[in-house]
C-alpha cells in the first residue's frame, strides 16, 4: 500500500506529476520537468507521484525511490488527463498537483500548480490550426483559471498572461528556466568540429520549427553567405511542427543549399552537446518566444548569439547577443558575417553570454516552483 501522507513527516506533501513530456521525444518542456525532479529528488521531503500516458520511459531520473511511476492505461489526451488521471491522483492521496505544459487536469479537485511557457495559442493563432487552436486556448484558458499559481518562465509571459487573464493576475509567479547543467560535457571544440564537419563557419539553430521561427529567412541569409563562405555549415535542430507545413528541404534546394544546410530533426543530448562545442554562432530569430531555453543553452556553452528583437529573446539575450530584425534577411546574413570576421566581438559575446547564463540555474528554478506547491496546499 502506499505510504498516507501523514507518514512523510512534518511539512511534506505528495505531490503528482503531470509527467507526459518525458514520453516520447522529450524537448524543452521535457528537459525543464526532468531538471525539477532530478533538483526535487536531491534532499528530503516530498513524495512525487509522476502520471504517464502509458507505460513510463527508461529515465534514470525515474528510478529514484522517492517518485512513484504511475503508468495509467493509455486513453486520448483529454480523457486521460480529465478521466483517468484525477481517479488515479485521488487514489494515490495527492495533495497538491504539477503541470509543465500549459494545462492542469480541471477534474481535479486538489490544488494545482500550472506552467504556462508563452500564449501562442492567443498570439499567433495563425501557428495552429482553426480546431486545434480553439482546443489549446480553450483548455489553456480554463487551466489557468482552475490553478492555484500559475508560473511564468519570462517576465513577458507574466505580462502576457496577465494581459489575457488580468483577473488572474495575483496568482502568476516569475519563475526563470535554468542553465544546461543537465546535458552531457562537451567534447574538445576541435573534436567536435570534425564529428559535425565544420571546416569553416559552422551555425546553429535549435528548436522545434514552427512558422514564428523564420527558418526561411535564415536560409536566404545562409544562401547569401554561401559565396563569400563557401565552406558554411548551418545545422538545423528540430522537427518541422509548421502550420501551414513549409517544404524546407524544397528550399534548401531551390536555394542551392544541399552542401551547406542539414535538416537535421530531433537529436539526442549527446548530439545537441557536441552541436553547441562546435558552432561558431547560434542563431534564433523567432518573432514570439516566452523564453528560449536553447539560447540561453548556447550562452552557457560559450557560443555567440545572434537573436531576434522580439520578445522575449530581446529582453533576456539582448544584452549578451548581437540584435537583428527576424524577418530582414540582409540584417541577418550581415550580423553572422560581422560575428565571422569580427574576433574581438566574439569574444565579448561569449564573457557576456556566459556572465548572463550564470545567472540562471535550475536550482533556483526547483526550489522557487517547489514553494509555489507548498504555499498553494492548505
Amino acid at each position: 500500500m502506499s505510504p498516507t501522507p501523514r507518514s512523510l513527516g512534518t511539512g511534506a506533501l505528495t505531490i503528482g506529476v503531470d509527467a507526459r513530456e518525458l514520453q516520447g521525444r522529450p524537448t524543452g518542456t521535457g528537459r525543464y520537468l526532468r531538471n525539477l525532479l532530478r533538483l526535487w529528488t536531491a534532499g528530503e521531503g516530498d513524495r512525487l507521484v509522476a502520471y504517464f500516458n502509458g507505460p513510463p520511459p527508461p529515465d534514470p531520473v525515474l528510478a529514484h525511490p522517492r517518485i512513484l511511476c504511475r503508468g495509467l492505461p493509455p486513453r486520448r489526451g483529454l480523457l486521460w488527463q480529465e478521466r483517468s488521471l484525477p481517479a488515479a491522483a485521488r487514489a494515490d492521496g495527492v495533495q497538491a498537483f504539477f503541470s509543465p505544459a500549459y494545462t492542469c487536469p480541471l477534474s481535479l479537485d486538489v490544488p494545482r500548480v500550472t506552467a504556462v511557457h508563452d500564449l501562442s495559442f492567443f498570439s499567433h493563432p495563425q501557428d495552429f490550426g482553426a480546431l486545434d487552436g480553439l482546443r489549446r486556448r480553450a483548455l489553456v484558458a480554463a487551466s489557468i483559471r482552475a490553478s492555484r499559481t500559475i508560473l511564468a518562465c519570462s517576465e513577458f509571459t507574466r505580462r502576457e498572461i496577465a494581459g489575457h487573464f488580468p483577473d488572474c493576475g495575483d496568482r502568476i509567479l516569475h519563475v526563470p528556466l535554468g542553465a544546461d547543467d543537465d546535458l552531457p560535457p562537451p567534447p574538445p571544440r576541435e573534436e567536435a568540429r570534425a564529428r559535425r564537419g565544420a571546416r569553416g563557419p559552422y551555425l546553429l539553430t535549435v528548436g522545434a520549427i514552427l512558422n514564428r521561427r523564420c527558418l526561411p529567412e535564415l536560409l536566404h541569409a545562409a544562401a547569401l553567405l554561401r559565396r563569400p563562405w563557401p565552406q558554411l555549415r548551418l545545422d538545423v535542430i528540430g522537427e518541422n511542427r509548421t502550420h501551414p507545413r513549409l517544404d524546407l528541404e524544397g528550399l534548401v534546394r531551390r536555394l542551392d543549399l544541399e552542401s551547406h544546410v542539414r535538416l537535421l530533426g530531433f537529436v539526442g543530448e549527446a548530439t545537441l552537446a557536441e552541436a553547441y562545442a562546435a558552432a561558431d554562432a547560434a542563431v534564433f530569430l523567432s518573432e514570439y518566444e516566452g523564453f528560449g531555453l536553447p539560447a540561453l543553452e548556447a550562452a552557457a556553452r560559450g557560443v555567440p548569439l545572434l537573436v531576434s528583437r522580439r520578445p522575449a529573446l530581446s529582453e533576456i539575450f539582448g544584452e549578451a547577443a548581437l540584435v537583428v530584425e527576424p524577418r530582414d534577411v540582409g540584417a541577418v546574413a550581415g550580423g553572422l558575417e560581422r560575428l565571422f570576421r569580427d574576433q574581438a566581438l566574439r569574444e565579448s559575446l561569449v564573457s557576456r553570454g556566459r556572465a548572463l547564463a550564470a545567472r540562471y540555474s535550475w536550482a533556483e528554478t526547483a526550489r522557487r516552483t517547489l514553494g509555489a506547491l507548498h504555499r498553494a496546499t492548505p
